[in-house]
């Protein structure tokens, strides 16, 4: 492989990349902001009630509050998966792609077919994401059991400082400040109700939240990586390498270290290990292919004779071919 073909190859790999991590950083501040607003909207509440002279009635009319809230929260968050998985499939497939297109291009053979194969590809590969159960329970039971430690944790606080007898005022900041900024907040500004609430409210109550959604995208990513890298003709395996954050953990470094026969890290599409290795996995996924000049060439050869190369000719009948029907 040439150092422009090289290049070519890591630009694309660097291109899904950047769009995986932004993708993931752009969730990171939607979600804080998803449970912001809830909070926001509670302590409103909390402050109309008091001006209106009708503090007895915190405690009832909040329990409806807060199974709204919760219900926003989870519908805001399914939201929220939906669009990343359809940013992180994407990614995913940019590398796998956009070689296949070119490469077919280069040697003359229409590429519409695989286009629509890959379409289908990414179809298949956001139905995988929104379908696959982990420990019993499917995304949907995730995203609501989310919904409900914010319920839950919003209630505990709010009841306990009314019961502690603080203002309402005081209520209201006390929550806003939970939910920006963990229960560290509680613990140097209220430290008698951390105590008499520990255990019952998280740290940080987007923390989970956050880390399934960078967990569920960068599954897709790798979900999508894997698919598209069944269709292109020219991949020869798949490439796990570590991030470059400096806190790889020993199960990725032994991944990435194996060898199988393909080089270290390189894994045939059906023994490659499950992406992401563990939450909050930022291990990197490449695809590994044939020079792409020397395969650029064996299409030609093919496309004069089928029996030139029998492996693109089953890439042909299996895949290729699959695209052809509109």
């Amino acid at each position: 492989m040439d150092v422009t073909e090289f290049s070519v190859y890591t630009a694309l790999a660097l291109e899904a990349r950047k769009k995986l991590i932004e993708l993931l950083l752009r969730q990171d501040k939607e979600i804080r902001e998803i449970f912001e607003k809830a909070a926001d909207d509670l302590a409103k509440k909390i402050r109309r009630l008091e001006q209106a002279g009708q503090t007895s009635r915190i405690p009832a009319l909040l329990e409806t509050k807060l199974a709204e809230n919760a219900a926003e929260i989870e519908a805001s968050l399914k939201r929220l998966f939906d669009e990343g998985f359809e940013i992180s499939v994407e990614a995913g497939m940019h590398q796998s792609k956009q070689a296949t297109l070119r490469i077919l291009n280069k040697a003359r053979i229409d590429w519409k077919p695989i286009e629509r194969v890959y379409f289908r590809k990414h179809t298949a590969a956001i139905e995988t994401m929104q379908t696959r159960v982990l420990k019993g329970l499917t995304l949907s039971d995730r995203i609501w059991g989310q919904s409900r430690v914010a319920r839950q944790s919003m209630g505990a606080i709010i009841q306990e400082a009314i019961a502690a007898g603080e203002h309402p005022y005081r209520v209201a900041e006390m929550l806003e400040g939970y939910v920006r900024n963990g229960a560290k907040t509680l613990v140097s500004q209220y430290p008698n109700m951390i105590e008499r609430l520990e255990g019952n409210i998280p740290m940080d109550m987007s923390y989970e939240s956050l880390r399934l959604a960078r967990t569920e995208m960068a599954a897709a990513f790798g979900e999508a990586a894997r698919q598209a890298a069944e269709v292109n003709p020219s991949n020869t395996g798949m490439k796990w390498s570590t991030s470059n954050g400096g806190n790889t953990c020993d199960k990725c470094k032994d991944i990435a270290v194996h060898d199988s026969g393909l080089g270290p890290g390189v894994y045939q599409l059906h023994e490659l290990p499950d992406y992401p290795a563990h939450p909050n996995c930022l291990c990197v996924l490449s695809e590994v292919v044939e020079d792409m000049d020397d395969f650029v060439d064996r299409l030609i050869e093919w496309n004069h004779n089928p029996l030139a190369h029998q492996d693109i000719e089953r890439w042909y009948q299996n895949i290729y071919k699959g695209g052809m029907i509109s």
